[in-house]
């Protein structure tokens, strides 16, 4: 009687498991870990498949899916940051007695390598002070930041701030906020001013960590003394980087710039230098999202509300979606990039969004910014050898034991079919594994042959 009744326990146990201890996706270790999903059917209108669907989670970069989103509903595709260049002062022939001020609105922009196009800063202001007559300025350049709360998200872990991907959004962003170091002689590109440098051997291998506005920079690494060895880091404070650059790069083209501290009166005469215009939102956004651009995700979540905090542009962002019939309000959203760890969406939340934006006025923008699956940015390698190579159009998230896809499966007119969020967090195998489980999966669920 007794044995009957163990072997009943046990049969009603396994019956009442959720469903992800039998492994939806498949992967080792699964019953560890959490699996969402939600894959729509959005001519029928039928869900296909879902899974934990309502389960607030971790959403890493497919956080920017709703960061892309907001920002392009907001401002539109045309839309683009200004920097305006001005003298102020007051001119004496040739000379200015006073200071050019560079007054920056959170362009993560300017300068940037992946903005060719839209490089030459520093030339262009040198060329328009020349067009005016001025060869000699009598103060400085000084750099106006105009962002609320700069910096770091407090929610980022610190030891992400030090890495390229960890650069942070300020008033004034210059060259994506990353330096090349030589950590034995010290040598920077560009150069950093007030950079410290604390050098440590480590047989493990290279680490890096700086805390908040620090300028201290500790660096770890095998062979400490080889000179050719460099690492890419982040910038302790940008606008310092760009007034040294446009410093030198004036004196170099012949124009005096003193460098004095002058006391300025704001009522002062202005004069117009030079604005320089970011690239559009669209092209923006589309670049942020193939490369899972943390700093420029949050500079575009910034723009919505440009004259106030990151805690007021949520608070916008969450309007807006409200406004649609799309609630956030059981999500956790600290950032625009995913990159805080206590963020939390549900993956029909993510999907309603992408369901939203495939039908509304931007569905002919919005799927565009995409990576597709086996041939660029961070899906290049994903599912390359399938037969949804270039259908799926998904941007990935991933940090520590977290790995989930948002997006589309595209149709043959090019436009989505279906929205599709497969979200895992927990998951204690290789990385790869979970990619793997999850690519079969949804060539499982979209009947695709994989021969």
């Amino acid at each position: 009687m007794v044995r009957r009744f163990l072997v009943f326990a046990i049969v009603a146990c396994i019956a009442a498991l959720p469903s992800q201890a039998r492994g939806v996706l498949g992967f080792d270790g699964e019953d560890a870990a959490t699996v969402g999903i939600y894959i729509k059917d959005l001519k029928s209108g039928r869900v296909i498949a879902e899974h934990n669907s309502a389960q607030a989670m971790v959403p890493a970069s497919t956080m920017k899916s709703l960061t892309a989103a907001t920002a392009i509903s907001i401002l539109g595709g045309d839309f683009r940051f200004n920097t305006p260049v001005i003298l102020k002062g007051s001119r004496s022939g040739d000379v200015w007695r006073g200071d050019i001020l560079v007054e920056t609105c959170a362009d993560p922009t300017l300068e940037s390598e992946y903005f060719e196009d839209n490089l030459g800063f520093c030339d262009s202001v040198v060329v328009n002070l020349r067009r005016m007559g001025i060869t000699s300025v009598t103060g400085k350049i000084r750099v106006v930041e105009c962002l609320k709360d700069p910096g770091a998200v407090p929610q980022w872990e610190i030891e992400d701030l030090a890495w390229s991907y960890g650069a942070a959004l300020y008033g004034a962003n210059w060259r994506d906020n990353v330096f090349r170091l030589w950590p034995a002689s010290g040598r920077t590109k560009p150069y950093v001013p007030g950079l410290r440098v604390d050098l440590r051997h480590d047989a493990d291998g290279t680490d890096l960590l700086r805390g908040v506005n620090s300028d201290l920079l500790t660096v770890w690494g095998r062979d400490i003394s080889n000179k050719k060895w460099s690492v890419s880091t982040t910038m302790p404070n940008p606008a310092e980087v760009l007034a040294y650059e446009l410093t030198e790069r004036i004196r170099s083209a012949g124009i005096e710039l003193s460098g004095k501290n002058l006391d300025i009166a704001a009522t002062a005469e202005s004069a117009s230098v030079y604005v320089h215009k970011s690239p559009e939102a669209s092209d923006i956004l589309g670049s942020l999202m193939v490369r899972s651009d943390n700093m420029m995700a949050e500079g575009m979540l910034r723009s919505i509300a440009p004259d106030d905090t990151r805690k007021n542009a949520i608070k916008r962002e969450k309007e807006l979606w409200g406004a649609r019939g799309i609630s956030l309000a059981y999500s956790g959203i600290f950032d625009g990039s995913g990159l805080a760890r206590g963020n939390r969406l549900a993956p029909c939340t993510l999907g309603a969004v992408l369901e939203w934006m495939a039908k509304g006025p931007h569905s002919d923008i919005y799927p565009a910014f995409f990576p597709r699956a086996g041939v660029d940015g961070t899906m290049k390698n994903f599912m390359a050898k399938t037969p949804l190579k270039g259908k799926l159009a998904l941007k990935t998230g991933s940090v520590n034991a977290v790995q989930c896809y948002a997006g589309y499966l595209l149709d043959e007119n090019e436009s989505p079919s279906h929205v599709v969020v497969v979200m895992v967090n927990g998951f204690y195998c290789p990385r790869a594994k979970v990619r793997d489980a999850i690519s079969k999966y949804l060539l499982e669920q979209f009947h695709v042959n994989q021969e």
